[in-house]
């Protein structure tokens, strides 16, 4: 039976990641995708060959050529026009792979640092659900891993993935947290703590539903939040552990002076403020 897959063109930036994806799986089905990565590499003659190695070469040049041009009709006849022009000065699918590279993707060390900061930087949306805020996680630690293998020969272990996967949830997952923790290592995995969190969310109805009210009415119902020394320090702290160069002012101010009141009552002096504050 005759296989064809159905790819949408690449047009730009916009579906490059879609597209990309469902090119190097078209690519490992053609067994050529090793060639595009450059892998395997064109065959060369060994000097003073004999006979049967200068026979053998040309055999193996001519299988090299003919995968060569199959992965790059897979490249080009999945592209728009424009991107067919853009590589059209292109003479092998390696060439025309690193060329789309160039275009649509940065640097090594900059697509790194970008990736590794979206792993570590995501948090759960309140409209995501437990499944989907996974899946977010999951993808954004898969492109980490396919970067940190072309560039580094080297992976991150699932564990991390469901470690970070852990850090993300909300309070309401509190007891859960201490039961994963009991599971032994060689037990855990990504599908086994998803399926987990599932169940876990699916007990928890009135608490989904509030949520979703939340999102739905955060911008017309605005309530004046308790001012204390826990919800107040834990802020000053967050800003600083972020450690962005520019602070809000009037937000910084406000800090201190509540601060300030509440040290006052308990008549207690400030020698750690202005540190949390810098």
């Amino acid at each position: 039976m005759e296989f064809k897959a159905h790819i949408e063109k690449l047009v730009g930036a916009a579906n490059w990641s879609k597209w990309k994806r469902q090119i190097e799986l078209l690519l490992r089905h053609h067994d050529v995708h090793d060639v595009v990565c450059g892998d395997r590499e064109c065959p060369r003659l060994p000097a003073e060959a004999s006979a049967e190695a200068i026979a053998a070469y040309e055999k193996a040049q001519k299988a090299f050529i003919k995968d060569d041009s199959l992965a790059q009709l897979i490249l080009v006849g999945n592209m728009d026009d424009s991107n067919a022009e853009l590589t059209s000065v292109c003479n092998t699918a390696k060439s025309v792979w690193e060329k789309l590279l160039s275009v649509y993707e940065q640097s090594s060390g900059q697509r790194l640092d970008r990736l590794m900061e979206k792993f570590f930087r995501s948090e759960k949306e309140l409209e995501d659900d437990i499944a989907s805020h996974i899946a977010k996680l999951q993808r954004n630690f898969s492109e980490l891993n396919d970067e940190l293998r072309r560039v580094a020969k080297t992976t991150l272990p699932d564990l991390l993935l469901m470690s970070r996967i852990m850090s993300t949830l909300s309070s309401e997952y509190f007891e859960f947290k201490s039961v994963w923790e009991s599971v032994p290592i060689e037990e855990r995995s990504v599908n086994k703590l998803t399926e987990r969190l599932r169940l876990i969310k699916m007990r928890l109805p009135s608490k989904s539903t509030d949520s979703t009210a939340l999102v739905a009415t955060r911008k017309k119902v605005f309530k004046k939040p308790e001012r204390n020394v826990t919800s107040v320090v834990s802020q000053v702290i967050l800003l600083r552990t972020v450690g962005r160069k520019e602070v809000n002012q009037k937000l910084k101010m406000m800090l201190f002076c509540v601060l300030w009141k509440v040290f006052q009552k308990v008549k207690c002096g400030l020698p750690t403020v202005e540190p949390l504050l810098t």
